[in-house]
């Protein structure tokens, strides 16, 4: 019968070939008397050192403005060292290093605040030289001196560098990984040649470096086949394998490789640079679409969206088709079979009485590309608007507020209280004519509007005053164009915005969709709702084409909330128009926006929710209502652009007529039901500063029957003349003072100063540990019995040998180490001292591992010979770094 033959099997202990032959331990390397691995984890420290300061200086780089070098250079540098040091084998020198560690964290949390506006100095700096849109950050900053930007920005670099130098730390200290070190460091190379600015050019050279060593040392620790968890890399020897085992080994080896592949990846990135300046290599344009993402992911960076990230889903789930909505679907079409609701509530509202429905706005989308609508992209050289609007201390979202406010002078805003609870949390909900720039919060909590389009939510509760349309619809019949008559010219700034705002808009705004079906809606509308082949725009009010519009629905479309998935490859509107025929608010608000644009006006897609009045139930004391806006109230709509009067809703679903089709009978008129009162919801009083030293009471109007003045707060706004409370540079002045005193008492430097603190302590710390443990080692060798003195003599001689590479970590007995420690010391030219060694070896197997008494004699020759060895082998060879280390670290002397 023939054998089967046996394979080979690979383990951590060895090698065993199919011959039954084992390899027990490592194969040796010629290299190894010439390279010691110890230093290895110092290359290591060194080149997370490089990555993390390479990273951060062309950060800085890329900011044009000074910067606090020697703050860069020196948390780096302490950085690197710490977490290099936290790796080490010594207990003293781990907790010392983690004990840096924690100190600095400490000092981080205590500059939180400064952190934050640092970052808020960094952005707009980055925008800034970028010519791209910032107008939200000028409120973050509003109030601070320039002079403080440095100061900011430089706190700032110091949490910068921490996480860095810990991903870098990770990637090349605590495992060689590649991926890492380059998703770490990378992008900021991306951001600042996105825009084609050119770093330091000693900080690519590093980076690159940094870059294709670990690579190099990621590529032979983890493509090769491994003998086990422990077995690193492998030398491929024809047909043969051998396994190295051993850590010291395998850095030995690393050490080497490290140091070769550095060098020769600097002479790679020459002969790059080479190519590329006798070639003239560029970049392809391709790269244009992915240089536009970063632009508008960092335009909108802030840390609330990355806490939206966690906390919202954007819309609700979808299962099986079917989409729970609890917020928005953020403009995309057509993607599930239907939505359902499950009851949850979506935002908690007070506020006076309103009459018809009222429209809070949330996610504004202005483009049609793919069967979704997206916000309309903003570039520096369009917005020709947001400086004027600012400089009439509104913003661009409170247009119609304003427009109204100063044409009906003796119009009196009512004040809206929300609660976002199971909304998506990305977007303010608010009334139409409404003013945005004073909700009543400040510092991180206030809104953050984008350039255009909808305004981002910071607080999950707010205040906001607005106008109730239905005021002016009771005198005036057509709301937009009586507005737009007569506006008196009150703030110069805010007009010629105001212009520029309304070419941007018809520039923007008018794009329409190509589509056949489209086409033929808006030719049937023209002949059977107008009466007429030709349409010409001053022929016609909006309110006769917004009723054409409505008509042509009502007649045609049906409202479901299951229309069926829109299929792959058909375009949504075609698709709605032409063969679905039915269709929930989203499908008519995208056709609608679409037919407006047709007519001749501006129009966009909304999504947000609807409050009928009926929905008020029984008002509070004060004469306010608290109304819960359940999931059901989520609504789209289109809203128009009427010049001089700004944007207005579009209504076009139908069954929306000051009514929810959704809705029950009792969810639509609550008012038999008993509510208990909530006073936690009540929309405060808020004071302002005057400008002028003095505290007054809230200079926006209020309405006449609101008794809501218990309670005075005092907030960061002023008086712009017109009734609107926004915020002053006075109300910056408590920040930026805090700032300046920070500032002139060196605040940037308090970080080093508490690190060096930190180490005086701890090097207390050592010499008291160092004081205990030789305090220890004299003790284990005076007191005790003669057997346990003598065991500990030889303990401590191996330690004493170990400080000058006298030493085998092998499994031997300990007279074969004693046998193998007297070649050491013959190899070192230690021939002398060899046989004090074996001596005291001997009489500690003696001691340990038999019944023999240990007599006086003995145990006093031992202890001389132990002196020797101390004070006349291992002393003198013991200098500088190597005599610290046996003095702090081992506890030796």
């Amino acid at each position: 019968m023939k054998k089967k033959r046996r394979k080979s099997k690979n383990k951590d202990i060895g090698f065993i070939s199919s011959n039954g032959i084992c390899i027990d331990g490592d194969i040796l390397m010629n290299c190894e008397r010439e390279h010691n691995s110890g230093s290895f984890l110092w290359f290591q420290i060194l080149l997370t050192f490089v990555a993390t300061i390479c990273t951060a200086f062309m950060a800085v780089s890329f900011l044009d403005m000074e910067i606090y070098k020697t703050t860069i250079i020196y948390y780096s540098a302490m950085l690197s060292l710490v977490f290099g040091l936290m790796k080490s084998s010594h207990k003293i020198i781990k907790f010392s290093a983690l004990g840096v560690m924690i100190l600095h964290v400490i000092y981080l949390v205590s500059r939180i605040t400064t952190i934050k506006y640092g970052l808020f100095v960094v952005i707009d700096r980055y925008l800034s030289r970028a010519n791209q849109p910032n107008s939200t950050l000028g409120v973050q900053l509003s109030g601070i001196s320039t002079i403080d930007y440095p100061y900011l920005a430089s706190n700032f670099f110091v949490f910068f560098i921490t996480l860095v130098c810990l991903g870098t730390a990770a990637a090349c200290l605590y495992r060689i990984d590649f991926p890492l070190l380059f998703i770490i460091t990378f992008p900021v190379f991306e951001l600042g040649m996105y825009w084609g600015w050119e770093p330091s050019m000693w900080t690519v050279i590093g980076l690159f470096v940094c870059w294709v060593t670990v690579l190099a040392l990621h590529i032979i620790n983890h493509t090769t086949n491994k003998a086990g968890r422990k077995n690193t890399f492998a030398v491929h020897e024809r047909k043969r394998t051998f396994y190295f085992t051993s850590e010291k080994q395998k850095a030995c080896f690393y050490n080497v490789f490290m140091k070769f592949t550095a060098i020769l990846s600097s002479l790679v990135l020459v002969v790059i640079m080479l190519f590329s300046a006798i070639t003239g290599f560029t970049r392809p344009e391709s790269f244009a679409k992915y240089r536009h993402d970063i632009s508008t992911a960092v335009s909108n960076f802030s840390l609330t969206d990355l806490r939206n990230a966690f906390s919202d889903y954007d819309g609700g789930f979808d299962l099986f088709g079917i989409k729970t909505v609890g917020g928005t679907n953020g403009g995309v079409l057509g993607k599930t079979a239907g939505i359902s609701f499950n009851g949850s509530t979506a935002l908690k509202v007070v506020t006076p009485k309103f009459s018809n429905t009222l429209y809070l706005r949330g996610y504004v989308a202005g483009v049609y590309n793919d069967n979704s609508w997206t916000p309309v992209d903003v570039n520096g050289n369009e917005d020709t608007f947001s400086d004027d609007f600012e400089q009439g201390k509104i913003w661009v979202q409170d247009l119609d507020y304003d427009l109204i406010q100063r044409k009906y002078a003796d119009l009196t805003p009512a004040q809206i209280s929300v609660s976002v609870l199971g909304a998506s949390k990305k977007f303010v909900y608010a009334p139409y004519a409404s003013l945005y720039s004073s909700d009543g919060n400040s510092d991180d909590k206030k809104m953050r509007p984008t350039t255009e389009s909808y305004v981002k939510l910071s607080s999950t509760k707010y205040s906001l005053y607005y106008f109730d349309p239905s005021l002016i619809e009771e005198r005036l019949e057509a709301l937009p164009e009586a507005i737009a008559t007569e506006v008196p010219a009150l703030s110069v700034n805010k007009d010629r915005g105001v212009d520029a705002y309304s070419e941007f808009v018809h520039q923007k705004y008018m794009d329409v969709s190509k589509s056949d079906e489209l086409d033929k809606a808006y030719k049937e509308i023209l002949n059977e709702y107008l009466g007429v082949d030709i349409y010409h725009k001053g022929d016609w009010t909006y309110e006769e084409i917004s009723t054409a519009i409505k008509n042509y629905f009502s007649d045609n479309f049906t409202y479901t909330l299951e229309p069926g998935v829109t299929p792959k490859g058909e375009d949504f509107i075609d698709y709605f128009l032409g063969t679905q025929k039915e269709g929930y608010c989203s499908y008519f608000a995208t056709a609608g926006a679409e037919l407006l644009r047709m007519f001749g006006y501006p129009s966009r897609y909304v999504e947000g929710y609807v409050v009928l009045n009926s929905q008020l139930g029984e008002p509070e004391d004060d004469s306010t209502y608290e109304v819960s806006v359940k999931d059901k109230c989520a609504h789209a709509w289109a809203e128009v652009f009427i010049d001089n009067a700004g944007w207005y809703p579009a209504k076009f679903t139908p069954g929306y007529d000051n009514d929810n089709p959704n809705l029950t009978q009792q969810e639509k008129d609550p008012k038999e039901v008993t509510t208990t009162k909530n006073t936690e919801s009540k929309p405060t009083t808020t004071t302002q500063n005057g400008g002028q030293g003095g505290t007054t009471s809230v200079v926006t109007k209020k309405p006449a029957n609101s008794s809501k003045a218990s309670t005075t707060k005092k907030t960061n706004f002023a008086s712009n003349g017109h009734g609107a409370g926004v915020m002053s540079d006075a109300g910056k002045t408590s920040v930026s003072s805090r700032i300046t005193e920070n500032n002139s008492d060196h605040g940037s430097f308090a970080g080093i100063f508490i690190t060096l603190g930190g180490l005086l302590l701890i090097g207390f710390g050592i010499v008291v540990h160092r004081d205990i443990k030789v305090k220890k080692m004299r003790s284990e060798l005076s007191n005790g019995d003669n057997r346990s003195r003598t065991v500990a003599v030889y303990r401590y001689m191996l330690k004493y040998l170990k400080l000058i590479g006298i030493a085998d970590s092998r499994n031997i007995t300990d007279l074969q180490l004693c046998d193998r420690l007297t070649e050491k010391c013959q190899e070192m030219q230690i021939n002398d001292f060899s046989h004090m060694i074996k001596y005291i070896g001997e009489l500690a197997v003696k001691a340990e591992m038999s019944n023999s008494v240990i007599s006086d004699e003995e145990l006093e020759t031992a202890l001389s010979y132990f002196e020797i060895v101390k004070d006349k082998i291992v002393l003198p060879k013991l200098s500088g770094a190597k005599l610290l280390n046996a003095k702090f670290v081992y506890c030796l002397y």
